[in-house]
C-alpha cells in the first residue's frame, strides 16, 4: 500500500525496555505460543489470514518481494477483498510517532497481535520502528470532520503499486473504516493484483511518478518503448494543464514536485485559471479530452466515469446560449470518449451568454469574489 512519510521520532523498537517497545510484547507473546504455531510456515506471509473465498493468495513477486495473485479470474467490477482497520490513529501522518503505535497495538486482541507480528519490510525482515511498519501498512481514511485518520490494513497493504492498475479501492466505497477493492478490468487467474498508490499519478510523467515512490516502477506504462513513453508523459501533462485550466489549482502536488515548475507557464493563462474565468466552452471541453486522454493511457475504468460523468453532464447543461446547448447536447449523445469530443471540439473558443454568471458562482464558492 502506499507508503506514508511518517516523521522518526521515536526511537528504535527492540532496544528500549523502558518504553515497552510493543513489538518486544509481541516477540514475548509469540514466544509464549506452541513452537509448531511459530515455525510451520517457511514465511510468515503465509500464515496471514485472508477470508473465506479470498480470489488471491500471497506469493513471491518478481522485483517486488511478496504480492497478491489471483486463483481465479476476476470479472471486471468484482468486490476483491474488503478490510476493516487492524487500528486507526486520528493524525496527520507527519506526527504519528512510536507511541502513538504502540499504544494502538496494546488494544488488540491475541489473534491481532499474531497478524501484526507476521508484517514485514517488503515480505524481507522484521521491522525496526512501528513508525515503518505503519507507513508500510497504512492508509488514510476519509472523515466527514476533517479529522485526518490513517487505518492499518494487513491484507490490503499486501498488494504492489502499478500505474497501470487492474484494480482500485476508491474512497467513495468506505462503510465505516471499511475499505473495499474491486477489479477494474478482467484479471486472468495467476495474475498478479495490482492498484495505483497516488491519485494523482494519472498527471504525473513517469519521472515525477518515480520520485514520489521512491522506488523503480517496472509496469507496463513505465517500461514502455522511449517514443511510447514519451507520449504518455506528453498526455499526462496534457492532462495536469487542463485540470488546472479548469479547476484554477494543480492536480499534482506533494511528495515529489517540491521543484517542479509551474504546469501553465503562460502568465495570462495561468491566472484565467485561478480567477475561474475559463468559457464554459473551455470547461466542457477540457473535461472530455482529460476522458479521452484517460481512456488513451488505459487508465478509464467505471469508477472514474462514474466520478467524473455527473460533473460532465452539469457542464453540459450550463450553456443557455442555444446554439451552445445543442452542440453540447449532441456531444453528451455520442457513445465514445472520442466521439463526445469531436463534436464538443467545435464549441472551442465560443462565449456563452451564462459564462460571467458561473465565473461569479465559482468565485463565491471557493471564496474569491475579487478580479484580477
Amino acid at each position: 500500500m502506499a507508503t506514508q512519510d511518517f516523521s522518526d521520532k521515536g526511537q528504535p523498537v527492540l532496544e528500549t525496555v523502558v518504553q515497552q517497545s510493543i513489538l518486544q510484547q509481541v516477540e514475548a507473546v509469540v514466544e509464549q505460543l506452541p513452537q509448531q504455531t511459530v515455525m510451520s510456515q517457511p514465511h510468515p506471509y503465509l500464515s496471514l489470514q485472508l477470508p473465506p473465498n479470498t480470489p488471491f493468495e500471497l506469493k513471491l513477486s518478481p522485483d517486488k518481494g511478496w504480492g497478491a495473485f489471483t486463483t481465479r479470474p476476476i470479472p471486471t467490477g468484482t468486490l476483491i477483498l474488503q478490510e476493516a482497520p487492524l487500528f486507526i490513529i486520528s493524525k496527520p501522518h507527519t506526527e504519528i510517532i512510536e507511541t502513538d503505535i504502540s499504544n494502538a497495538v496494546k488494544q488488540l486482541a491475541l489473534h491481532e497481535i499474531e497478524q501484526f507480528d507476521r508484517l514485514r519490510y517488503n515480505g524481507g525482515q522484521r521491522f525496526t520502528h512501528l513508525t515503518h511498519a505503519c507507513a508500510e501498512n497504512s492508509s488514510s481514511l476519509p472523515k466527514p470532520s476533517g479529522v485526518q485518520h490513517h487505518g492499518f490494513f494487513v491484507l490490503l497493504s499486501r498488494l504492489n503499486h502499478s500505474c497501470m492498475p487492474n484494480s482500485n479501492i476508491p474512497d467513495t466505497n468506505i462503510e465505516g473504516d471499511v475499505i473495499a477493492c474491486f477489479a477494474t478490468r478482467d484479471i486472468a487467474i495467476g495474475e498478479e493484483i495490482t492498484f495505483c498508490y497516488n491519485e494523482d499519478f494519472a498527471c504525473r510523467t513517469r519521472q515525477e511518478r518515480h520520485r514520489a515512490l521512491r522506488f523503480m516502477c517496472a509496469c507496463s506504462a513505465c517500461e514502455a518503448s522511449a517514443s511510447a513513453q514519451e507520449l504518455s508523459d506528453l498526455r499526462r501533462r496534457l492532462m495536469r494543464g487542463l485540470h488546472y485550466l479548469t479547476h484554477g489549482e494543480d492536480t499534482v502536488c506533494g511528495l515529489g514536485m517540491e521543484s517542479t515548475a509551474p504546469v501553465i507557464s503562460d502568465a495570462r493563462l495561468r491566472a484565467a485559471g485561478e480567477d475561474f474565468k475559463t468559457p464554459i466552452s473551455g470547461r466542457f471541453v477540457h473535461t472530455i479530452l482529460i476522458m479521452y486522454l484517460l481512456e488513451v493511457e488505459g487508465l478509464m475504468d467505471n469508477f472514474m466515469e462514474a466520478r467524473m460523468g455527473p460533473s460532465i453532464e452539469h457542464t453540459a447543461a450550463l450553456f443557455v446560449t442555444e446554439s451552445n446547448a445543442k452542440i453540447a447536447r449532441l456531444a453528451m449523445a455520442q457513445e465514445t470518449w472520442l466521439g463526445k469530443l469531436s463534436v464538443a471540439a467545435r464549441l472551442y473558443g465560443r462565449v456563452d451568454a451564462n459564462d460571467a454568471f458561473v465565473t461569479a458562482g465559482l468565485r463565491m464558492i471557493h471564496e474569491r469574489p475579487e478580479l484580477r
